[in-house]
């Protein structure tokens, strides 16, 4: 006899396999149903019970749902739990749990395929500090966030470019390139003036090419304030922080990109999945 609970009866599926693998070896060598189950002390009852047992509508179903979270898993390795559960709710008549997702995660052996940030070269300011124009500011809405971050490069670095709606949590302009300019910085500014979108206020760290005359009277032809985080203090700018590290967890520090332009269609393909199609756990 074994416990209850699922572990109870993993271990009752496993006894009946057992069985009926070593009375079907046994059938096979020739020996008679009767003598096999008298020495394995099985009865007779017990033994049909096993050849003829069906899995319940509840096993079925958790049998369905491994199987359902296995296939969306190796779709998505980058989600977790809480997002499989939207997932599977979202493209399946089957409702689940978070608790039954985790569950199954557990029993398959599988978690999210997040790792580690790659350590990146430091940089630093000489420019005294700028004001930030953000930091008390309840309504987001006309704020727009800048920021650029390293990709590795064929054991060297290349240079994204970004800027994003704290609002919309999109990305809304982006560029990369082999070199970390004021015109990168500057470039996807002029992107985002092309769609006709008028930020008042720009957000951006104290770096150079953030502080450059080039960057700044961009801002100014157009109108816009520039907000500055403090010196040493990311968590200033740290919604497009945040996204430069997910872009780094869930796809970029699997890849392994051999030239820019390589880098430029998996980064494109991946902030286009992030805007349309990448689950939010945030309402």
């Amino acid at each position: 006899k074994t416990s209850g609970g699922p572990h109870g009866k993993k271990l009752i599926i496993k006894g009946r396999a057992l069985v009926l693998e070593v009375v079907n070896a046994n059938l096979l060598a020739g020996h008679r149903i009767t003598r096999i189950l008298s020495v394995l002390k099985i009865p007779r009852s017990t033994y049909y019970d096993y050849l003829h047992w069906q899995p319940s509508r509840t096993e079925r179903r958790r049998h369905l749902i491994k199987q359902e979270v296995l296939t969306a898993w190796l779709r998505y390795p980058m989600y977790g739990y809480p997002r499989l559960t939207i997932l599977l709710n979202q493209q399946s008549d089957i409702h689940v749990s978070q608790r039954l997702v985790y569950q199954q995660m557990c029993e398959l052996g599988i978690r999210s395929r997040m790792v580690k940030r790659i350590n990146k070269p430091t940089t630093q300011t000489d420019y005294d500090q700028r004001p930030n124009l953000i930091k008390q500011l309840t309504d987001q809405s006309g704020i727009l966030l800048t920021d650029i971050t390293y990709i590795p490069l064929n054991h060297t670095w290349c240079y994204l470019a970004s800027v994003y709606n704290p609002v919309t949590r999109r990305v809304i302009a982006y560029q990369l390139n082999t070199q970390m300019t004021k015109e990168l910085a500057t470039n996807v500014i002029t992107q985002v003036m092309a769609q006709a979108v008028k930020p008042q206020i720009i957000h951006s760290d104290m770096g150079s090419q953030y502080t450059s005359d080039l960057f700044e009277n961009t801002l100014s032809k157009y109108g816009i304030k520039h907000s500055y985080s403090r010196k040493g203090q990311p968590g200033d700018n740290a919604r497009i922080e945040s996204f430069h590290s997910i872009l780094k967890r869930e796809y970029v520090n699997f890849q392994d990109f051999k030239t820019i332009h390589e880098a430029i269609a998996g980064i494109d393909n991946y902030i286009r999945w992030y805007n349309s199609d990448r689950i939010s756990l945030v309402a």
